[in-house]
């Protein structure tokens, strides 16, 4: 039995259209944000988005993150891990709740944001603890060790460190948590504690107490503010009386040199006068007496010397 040419390359065109529909049905791609999980395979190594190996350990499990790889039938079994960020809700009731140091009972809720990290090696614990399981088993895991890593850190804080410390408590929370989780594989994005109450109504205590303080506190800031002003008022009415008194001294000061300026004026007119006439009768005085001095001189001149020459000649002739 003999084959044309063109039957052969018919056989040989319909072999590899077999083997590219065998080969594309097993070739598996995973998402942007999910890993293929491919176990049950002797020798197959953690790789990354780029095919690379990064752990030679070997645990018959393959996972691909962003990347394809082929899986055969009957030897490989196939699974998918999201690597999208999720959240659970968490909370301690009345049937779990948690006991503070001071022996309370404490009712907390919260949020958590957590997803499968990306670290080959968290992955593949990740795929080891979950492939196979449903989503929400995830969930209740990561939900059942924070709750207990809640009900723990609350057992070491009172009532008081719980409700004015929340980031602290949040922190401490996530730390005692940390351990469990990235063990399956798990990175907690966020965690937020949303209320926090107890059995007993100690908050609700706490915070009628608070408010009695900050309403005492806020009677005595305003007595202080209303005793202050009273203080400040007083203070501006003194001011404004010695003030007063000031101008008032002032004004009776002017008063008194305007008065004194007045009497000296007064009194300066007639003592100037008596002055003035003083020194008239002075200086009539002084004319009468130089008046008299030559009158004096004139008549001794004209009447006293005449009179002793012709004496004196008399007695010369007398002698004679």
């Amino acid at each position: 039995m003999t084959f044309s040419i063109i039957e052969l390359v018919i056989a040989a065109i319909g072999i590899l259209v077999l083997i590219a529909l065998f080969a594309g049905g097993r070739y598996r791609v995973a998402g942007a944000n999910e890993a293929l999980v491919i176990s049950g395979a002797h020798g197959s190594k953690v790789r990354d988005a780029s095919g690379n190996v990064t752990s030679s350990d070997d645990h018959g499990v393959k996972v691909v993150v962003g990347a394809g790889t082929f899986v055969w039938p009957l030897i490989n079994k196939v699974g998918r891990l999201q690597l999208t960020a999720r959240q659970v809700e968490i909370g301690l009731t009345n049937e779990n709740a948690a006991v503070s140091k001071q022996g309370v009972g404490v009712l907390i809720t919260g949020q958590a944001m957590f997803k499968i990290a990306r670290e080959p090696e968290r992955l593949r614990a990740a795929a080891e603890r979950f492939i196979g399981e449903p989503e929400s088993q995830i969930e209740t895991m990561v939900k059942n060790v924070l709750e207990g890593s809640l009900r723990s850190i609350a057992g070491t804080l009172t009532i008081e460190e719980l409700i004015t410390d929340r980031d602290r408590f949040q922190q401490a929370v996530s730390e005692a948590a940390r351990g469990d989780l990235e063990a399956s594989g798990i990175h907690i994005d966020a965690l937020t504690i949303t209320s926090i109450r107890d059995t007993k109504g100690y908050i609700e205590q706490i915070g009628e107490k608070n408010l009695a303080s900050v309403q005492r506190d806020a009677r005595i800031a305003k007595a202080n503010a209303s005793q202050e002003a009273a203080v400040k008022e007083n203070e501006a009415q003194r001011v404004i009386i010695q003030a007063e008194r000031d101008r008032e001294i002032a004004r009776a000061e002017a008063l008194k040199v305007t008065a004194k300026a007045q009497a000296d004026a007064e009194q300066s007119g007639p003592l100037a006068k008596a002055e003035a006439s003083q020194a008239v009768v002075q200086q009539q005085t002084e004319l009468a007496e130089l008046e008299a001095a030559r009158r004096e001189k004139e008549l001794l001149a004209t009447t006293i010397k005449p009179a002793e020459a012709d004496r004196l000649a008399a007695v010369v002739r007398a002698e004679g």
